[in-house]
């Protein structure tokens, strides 16, 4: 039912740009990416290697733009229901409600809708929730592998290979722990080796293209400085580069450099804690196997939001990464009233999301044009982001800081 209500959007969405005649960004860009490669010209992405082989299915059935986009949705459909179906499985494996997390998970990915069928970032959400699927069932080898062909495909999964090593290197299982990276490095290098072999760039591109990068005009650090040229203390504008509308001058320009380095750092931090809560967990003999998935799916949360949102990009359809790591937290939570807020707090970050992106791209055209309200809302949206990273940080720090956890689980 819920997968054909999906559907029902795909379909309604592509009627919709037909009608409105929308140049959206699968024929302008992953279209081109496609046309590309079935030419034989060299292609150089701001993507890793595995996400072109999504690009190019729909390519390998049509040639026609249009034919090229349906195909696309279907794809991005196809992997919605993949989603569903693992959640409705992952619910069922740690005695949540199927039907409360399949609706949830529906209703966020709803919020998305055109983002989730106009760039391919549920695939590398998707592919990360089945790793972790693979991984609470102790399926460790496709744990590994898939947590490296999601990295493949988008960066961001690499940040939880830590995430999944930790447990295995807190017991001191050196076994797993060696086995894991060999998968992960094995399944990375298989797809990386035929990219170095062929056209080495493509790998030196991406890395200098995103090394390069300005500030975002939605990065959290760029809503923060922009209300500063507003009152006239820095002068700043709005240009369109990188394939993102970014915030040009003086401040975002001598700011943006040290924000990859600051993410790395918070990250990193997460690591710390995570396995010194283990440790401790470990010597009071509290470390129940659901004490320990909800660690673990609170640490591999954080660290995406924190990827997110230190970083000096931060992209609307990013979002969807944060969608099955909530859902994935949320069936863990015993606190209802937290559980509310959080997915409240979430809902009402698509939401802003969607009316900043509908303001700022569809109705200023973006660029140059977005003005000091469309800067206002992004700043808005964002606030809301930080506030459900704190809710989600006190659903964490709240479970292992309390001492009387039933007490707390009752509250």
């Amino acid at each position: 039912m819920l997968s054909a209500v999906f559907g029902i959007a795909c379909i309604g969405y592509l009627i919709a740009i037909f009608l409105l005649e929308i140049d959206t960004e699968v024929i302008f860009g992953r279209f081109e990416n496609a046309n590309d490669v079935f030419s034989g010209n060299i292609l150089h992405l701001e993507y890793p290697p595995f996400a072109l082989v999504f690009m190019l299915i729909p390519r390998i059935f049509t040639s026609v733009a249009l034919w090229f986009k349906v195909g696309f949705v279907i794809e991005m459909f196809a992997f919605f229901v993949i989603g569903l179906l693992l959640i409705s499985k992952m619910a069922e494996r740690l005695g949540a409600d199927r039907k409360h997390a399949m609706l949830g998970y529906t209703i966020l990915m709803l919020l998305m809708l055109q983002f989730v069928v106009d760039r391919f970032d549920i695939i590398p959400a998707v592919l990360t929730l089945a790793s972790v699927y693979c991984y609470i069932t102790k399926r460790y080898v496709w744990a590994f592998a898939l947590l490296s062909i999601a990295t493949m495909t988008k960066l961001y999964p690499a940040i939880l290979f830590p995430i999944f090593i930790i447990p295995f290197l807190t017991d001191r299982d050196w076994k797993e722990a060696v086995k894991g990276t060999a998968v992960f490095a094995a399944a990375a290098l298989v797809i990386l080796i035929p990219v170095l072999l062929s056209d080495p760039n493509m790998i030196s591109y991406f890395t200098g293209y995103h090394t390069d990068r300005p500030l975002h005009i939605e990065s959290v650090m760029g809503s923060l400085i922009y209300p500063l040229s507003m009152i006239g203390l820095t002068e700043i504008h709005i240009a369109y580069s990188f394939g993102s509308d970014n915030l040009i001058g003086s401040l975002p320009d001598a700011v943006a450099p040290f924000l990859t380095p600051l993410m790395v750092m918070s990250v990193i931090a997460v690591y710390v804690i995570y396995a010194f809560t283990l440790r401790r967990m470990k010597a009071e003999k509290k470390d129940d196997e659901n004490a320990r998935l909800f660690l673990f799916g609170g640490a591999a949360l954080i660290s995406v939001m924190l990827f997110i949102m230190v970083g000096k990009v931060f992209s609307s359809q990013f979002l969807i990464w944060m969608i099955p790591p909530v859902m994935f937290l949320l069936m863990l939570m015993d606190n209802h009233r937290l559980k509310c807020i959080i997915f409240l707090l979430m809902v009402t970050v698509l939401v802003i999301t969607q009316v900043q992106f509908a303001y700022n791209v569809g109705y200023l055209g973006g660029g140059y044009n977005i003005n000091d309200l469309g800067m206002s809302m992004i700043l808005l949206r964002n606030i809301a982001a930080l506030a459900l990273l704190y809710f989600v940080i006190k659903a964490f720090r709240d479970r292992f800081t309390v001492k009387d956890t039933d007490a707390h689980s009752h509250a």
